[in-house]
């Protein structure tokens, strides 16, 4: 019998095969979201070990973000939905985001080559110049700050929406959240898939203007140089994916967030290419992708929600 013969939409494949058994009927929608992405991790890193130089270290670090989930949801089971237990177990998406993007550093490069070329092949293709190093006679150091402030503005817009959604009780948190998560998710098997180390390091040898602003400039650099352990991470452009995403949920629950983040988003979007972090592809496939998770993610949420209180 054939998929279409089933009548089952993906989404409800999706659901038949990871939620109606145990133990996913007990998780919410995020943790049973991170729970098969870890396990889906788990299974890339195990069939690629012969390639991956420390694939010991990343399966036993995938065994432990699982066993941690388990820990916070039994915890949050005992105190209550409303005690510390419901609250660690409300903002540890963003724990295990973290942690799971950070652990991609050992994993996407040894799968397969970059593939920066290609990125840049199709750039010059769409605008007949390498986008990043036109845009370097605009540069001057006041919007060079500017600029790496807006690209910054990126790990606190999602953080500054869901605790805005929580503090109100609105019941969207977890829908927000859990559309946010999914979005990420996406984006780290973009990463997979499409490795590409970006502008800065595969045209540095086009350039003939520095990046020259003053401390803030070198502050946000080096920080985030030092911080991100996964440097393959351009296409898609998260920061424009995940800055659309929190635009969009901002205008559906929290119309004032939206206003006040629109001119802040439009900086983050325009700073990836000025600060020469992404091609001009990476943006169009990063609005691609926050087109599809918010679509996706909504029908999953709702369909898992229906599922786990039936």
């Amino acid at each position: 019998m054939c998929l279409l013969e089933m009548d089952l939409t993906f989404l409800e494949l999706f659901l038949d095969l990871g939620y109606r058994h145990f133990p996913m009927r007990r998780l919410t929608p995020t943790q049973g979201l991170t729970f098969l992405f870890l396990i889906g991790l788990f299974l890339l890193t195990l069939f690629f070990k012969e390639k991956i130089p420390l694939w010991r270290s990343q399966l036993l670090f995938y065994t432990l973000l699982l066993g941690l989930l388990f820990l916070l949801k039994i915890y949050a089971d005992r105190r209550g939905a409303r005690g510390l237990g419901g609250f660690l177990n409300d903002f540890s998406p963003i724990l295990f985001v973290i942690l799971t993007y950070q652990s991609l550093g050992n994993l996407i490069q040894y799968l397969w080559p970059d593939v920066d070329p290609y990125l840049i092949r199709i750039d010059f293709s769409l605008f007949g110049v390498h986008p990043t190093v036109w845009l370097q006679r605009w540069i001057t150091p006041w919007l060079t700050d500017l600029l790496s402030l807006a690209y910054l503005s990126y790990y606190f817009l999602p953080v500054i929406l869901i605790v805005t959604l929580y503090l109100k009780g609105k019941k969207e948190f977890n829908q927000a959240i859990f559309i946010l998560t999914f979005g990420y998710y996406l984006s780290f098997v973009g990463y997979i898939l499409f490795p590409a180390i970006g502008p800065r390091f595969t045209q540095a040898h086009l350039y003939t203007v520095p990046l020259e602003g003053s401390w803030i400039t070198d502050f946000v650099r080096d920080t985030l140089n030092a911080l991100e352990h996964n440097k393959r991470d351009c296409m898609p452009s998260g920061h424009t994916q995940i800055a659309l995403m929190v635009l969009f949920l901002s205008h559906r629950y929290e119309r004032i967030l939206f206003y006040l983040f629109l001119p802040v988003v439009c900086g983050l979007i325009f700073s990836t290419i000025y600060l020469r972090y992404h091609y001009v592809i990476d943006l169009m496939a990063g609005s691609v992708f926050a087109i599809a998770s918010v679509f996706i993610a909504t029908r999953l949420y709702n369909l898992w929600k229906a599922e786990r209180e039936a």
